[in-house]
């Protein structure tokens, strides 16, 4: 059957190759650099490749309003955004990372970029080709596929790793990502947009006013988003090095750290919705970040050189524990705020993309400190931080909340 005519297949796999690459980046390729000898200060820089994803809020104005020459509004952007993917992959299969270390870098930074515009680009396909029920299964498959991704590009890579080496690794990414190529050349986009899926166009000035006040309304929520990734990527940023320096075997870094993590993970986020239903948005989330500072308490003996099978796969259980369904409480939090403004994707990736380029900022500031002051001391660190953006966040949430004021989780039952 034609790809048009089930994009279910195209959208699971433009999903996937979203984290083969970010997952390969932030995962594997910084156990793999470790290995061969280079420094965490270094190791680091890794992190702020991923950076060009807190763009996405810029990109996705653009992207709504202009259509590029190529048949379809995403499909164009989506077509060169893959490519270019593709290209980059396979051309840092050539690179020597040893010696060409900064433009390793660069090649990696300017694939996130590409893979930030794909994100957006696929989001807003979905949008144009679901209604409001098949969107449920939509957004589904993204997260199933963006899983299987960080599985992918983070676990496998790196446990075939001593098969593959770096430019079979790269390249065999590279393949992958052209499945998607190959889907999108069968696919044409409609011209319209569902019934329910109409939007007024973006303009710069209305948007530019909305996002001023957006910003000032949620001052503390914002503080709140700056502050609270330190807790989910402090420690588990150290664990691959770490790992690395105790002498863990780079097949055996993969597998627990994204493979049984990733599967732990999909049980995490299982549970977020029963959660929220249960103690709703606020409590979950402040539950959550306690339950995380707990979780990074775990990594403290690891820190301190006791990297046994059952203390590593204890610490990763009970990150994966809470991780994903801080992620998930988070994004629904989000999805509230930007709901009720006139353009929701772009106000929801502004808070995303806001929290993620402090996360990725805090992963390259625990390993530098990591070199300074060694593992144990920066976990110890973040251990008590996290517990204390816990006090803060029950002040932000529940001590600022308006009365009366709830977040409907039955919006039909309401409109009755």
């Amino acid at each position: 059957m034609k790809a048009q005519n089930t994009p279910w297949l195209m959208l699971a796999s433009l999903y996937i190759t979203q984290y083969i690459g970010i997952a390969f980046i932030l995962s594997a390729a910084t156990a793999i650099l470790r290995q061969q000898g280079i420094a965490l200060d270094k190791l680091a820089l890794l992190n702020l490749a991923v950076l060009p994803m807190a763009g996405k809020v810029i990109y996705a104005p653009i992207i709504d309003r202009y259509t590029l020459s190529i048949q379809g509004q995403y499909r164009g952007w989506l077509l060169i955004a893959q490519t270019g993917m593709a290209l980059l992959l396979i051309i840092s299969g050539f690179i020597d990372f040893k010696q060409q270390f900064n433009l390793l870098l660069l090649i990696f930074a300017s694939y996130v970029l590409l893979m930030s515009i794909q994100d957006v680009a696929v989001d807003g396909l979905s949008c144009k080709l679901f209604n409001i029920k098949t969107r449920q299964l939509a957004n589904s498959i993204q997260f199933s596929g963006n899983l299987m991704g960080n599985v992918i590009g983070g676990g496998i890579i790196l446990m075939l790793y001593p098969w593959l080496n770096w430019q079979g690794s790269l390249w065999l990414l590279a393949s992958l990502t052209c499945v998607s190529i190959y889907q999108l050349m069968r696919f044409n986009e409609p011209h319209q947009l569902m019934e329910d899926n109409s939007n007024s166009d973006l303009e710069p000035s209305s948007l530019k006013s909305e996002l001023i006040q957006f910003i000032t309304h949620h001052k503390p929520w914002f503080i709140l988003l700056l502050l609270y990734p330190i807790g989910s990527t402090v420690g588990f940023a150290l664990l691959n090095p770490l790992l690395v320096d105790s002498g863990w075997a780079l097949d055996e870094i993969g597998f627990v750290s994204k493979i049984y993590g990733s599967i732990i993970g999909l049980f995490s986020a299982a549970i977020a919705a029963p959660l929220m239903t249960w103690i709703g948005r606020e409590k979950s989330l402040i539950s959550l970040i306690i339950a995380q500072a707990f979780a990074l308490m775990m990594m403290i003996p690891l820190a301190l050189g006791h990297t046994q099978q059952w203390l590593v796969y204890s610490a990763v259980t009970a990150h994966f524990c809470c991780f994903p369904a801080l992620l998930v409480v988070t994004s629904t939090l989000m999805m509230d705020k930007a709901a009720k403004t006139s353009y929701k994707a772009t106000f929801f990736t502004l808070q995303f993309s806001f929290a993620s380029v402090f996360g990725f900022a805090y992963s390259a500031l625990s390993m530098t400190l990591a070199t300074q002051v060694g593992y144990s001391l920066v976990v110890i660190i973040g251990s008590g931080l996290t517990l204390a953006i816990a006090l803060l966040s029950h002040f932000i949430l529940l001590k600022n909340k308006k009365p009366n004021h709830t977040v409907s989780l039955n919006p039909i039952k309401d409109n009755i």
